[in-house]
């Protein structure tokens, strides 16, 4: 299919949510345009990595890779966080193997050349016989890190904008002291589904009646009519919980403490955001769930994800999260399934373009963001 042709068909998700169409099924399988997603989304938007607090003291690091990128995500001596390129500076090699861990440098297995934890070059064996050959012009190269609401965030575009304006209307959460929460949860899954359908099945609960019983006797599904919004890189909005519960955990009740700052309104909700293109972010009563995307090809994607509490809550001698922790990780692998069966379908000759249920107004405004995104020439001018 030539790029006009691909252009003519996503015009339908385009339009006004009720009279768009989803969109064409070759949109989460074309090696193409997947090529496309990590050149012009990941290559150039900011990038949820996780949660600071990963970072728990000095050397400590980890690593994330989007398309054929690794990169370098570490704290320093004087807790100073940065982003490299995981790539040494004499040949190329790749420099860390290990995914996480702690160390005081970091040494390339090829050559010996020895970085300091802030990039710079310590030592280059025997360099010092080549003329001219300073050592000052070879540090790691630096990807761009900036921090926003307590998350590490990273650019591979040298030219972006700051995160700061990136996500400047995004809804004011500064009441629950998000940055100095304490991960209590860790899961990570790979996923035979493209990364846009993950999304997609984040921003509706039009499935989860038939999918999450569990989730559905708990969430108010069409409780908030018209609670969908959208700003410059965000997506989301808020569901209710039923009068009956007052968390999303497999009971639905808690004796957990909520989280600091939590208002009586925050107590009743939860707060769905996609920060877009590969954080999900949800904002629950009495603790915060994150999941990070990284695409592994046009069929896969690699999902790490974070549950988080405040230490005041931790202070509680039968503090325990694990109700909350269970809940999302059966929830999680339901919608895995969902989603790796909808691939499959989607990759059918015999699928076509469906319509919206009213409920699925996040999900359009997602999909018409990316259409809009990576269609844009045509979209601007109908």
């Amino acid at each position: 299919m030539t790029f006009s042709q691909q252009q003519a068909e996503v015009l339908d998700t385009a339009q006004d949510f009720e009279k768009a169409m989803t969109p064409p099924g070759w949109i989460f399988w074309d090696p193409d345009l997947y090529e496309r997603d990590i050149r012009e989304i990941f290559g150039r938007m900011w990038l949820c990595v996780g949660h600071r607090s990963r970072l728990s003291e000095p050397g400590s690091y980890f690593l994330v890779d989007f398309g054929l990128e690794s990169i370098i995500i570490v704290m320093d001596e004087q807790n100073q966080h940065h982003a490299f390129y995981n790539v040494c500076r004499h040949r190329g090699t790749r420099i860390v193997k290990e995914s996480t861990g702690k160390c005081r440098g970091f040494l390339c297995p090829y050559h010996s050349w020895h970085y300091s934890l802030d990039g710079t070059l310590r030592t280059a064996p025997l360099m010092d016989e080549m003329l001219g050959f300073d050592k000052n012009n070879f540090p790691l190269r630096r990807v761009q890190l900036e921090e926003f609401m307590g998350f590490l965030f990273i650019n591979l575009d040298e030219n972006t904008e700051s995160i700061a304006n990136t996500f400047a209307d995004f809804p004011d959460f500064k009441r629950l002291d998000i940055p100095n929460l304490v991960r209590v949860g860790y899961h990570d899954y790979l996923v035979d589904s493209n990364w846009k359908l993950i999304c997609e099945n984040y921003h509706e609960c039009y499935h989860c009646a038939n999918a999450h019983p569990q989730l559905h006797r708990i969430s108010d599904f069409g409780g908030l009519p018209n609670s969908d919004e959208s700003g410059i890189n965000w997506i989301g909005g808020p569901m209710s919980i039923k009068s009956d519960f007052n968390t999303m955990t497999i009971s639905g009740t808690t004796d957990r403490q909520p989280l600091t700052g939590c208002t009586d309104v925050d107590k009743r909700l939860v707060y769905y955001f996609n920060l877009l293109p590969n954080c999900l972010l949800s904002i629950c009563p009495d603790y915060l769930l994150t999941h990070y995307l990284r695409p592994r090809g046009p069929e896969q994607v690699y999902i790490e994800t974070e549950w988080f509490c405040s230490t005041e809550q931790m202070k509680d001698p039968t503090f325990d999260p694990s109700d909350a922790i269970e809940f999302w990780h059966k929830t999680n692998k339901q919608d895995w399934a969902l989603c790796e069966n909808a691939m499959k379908g989607l990759k059918s000759s015999g699928h076509l373009p469906g319509r919206y249920q009213a409920g699925e107004t996040c999900t359009h405004l997602f999909d018409q963001w990316y259409v809009k995104k990576m269609f844009k020439d045509v979209i601007i001018s109908q």
